[in-house]
């Protein structure tokens, strides 16, 4: 009697397992789904392009680097090497079914429009959020020293 117990509670485990198992790959999927939906790939690459040149810019002796540095985060910036940890980053965030709600609204024409401007959307935040910060900057500047001097 204890065998067949036994037997019968492994069997249980094994199929939960299974059962789960299947559940986390449906959600991987719909998680993989909207990122691709959404152009990830082409959109982690246009980002990492612009992000380096701004950086090129910003610091004019890392020009001479420029092929070094592009290749070395194009190596280990890619969709392919980011891939999993956005997908897990989605499935944490995400129901399933609220990865499968988005990917829905990826796939009409607003959603695709979104998916196409959302890196411009974003460069242009972070331009007004610089442009509103940095005539105050001196006035950061000052806080921190003071309170790095122990003034108050």
């Amino acid at each position: 009697m204890k065998k067949v117990f036994f037997l019968w509670a492994i069997l249980l485990l094994v199929s939960g397992g299974s059962a789960m198992a299947q559940a986390q790959s449906s959600h991987y999927k719909a998680a993989e789904t909207l990122l691709l939906t959404m152009g990830s790939p082409k959109t982690i690459d246009d980002n990492l392009q612009q992000m380096l040149t701004m950086q090129m810019e910003q610091v004019p002796a890392m020009k001479a680097a420029e092929l070094e540095v592009r290749s070395f985060f194009s190596k280990y910036m890619n969709w392919d090497a980011i891939k999993g940890d956005l997908i897990k980053l989605y499935m944490d965030e995400f129901t399933e079914k609220e990865l499968k709600d988005m990917n829905t609204f990826y796939q009409t024409p607003t959603g695709k429009k979104l998916a196409t401007k959302q890196s411009t959307i974003t460069m242009k935040s972070a331009q007004i959020g610089q442009a509103k910060v940095e005539p105050h900057m001196m006035e950061l500047q000052q806080a921190i020293q003071q309170k790095m001097q122990g003034d108050n």
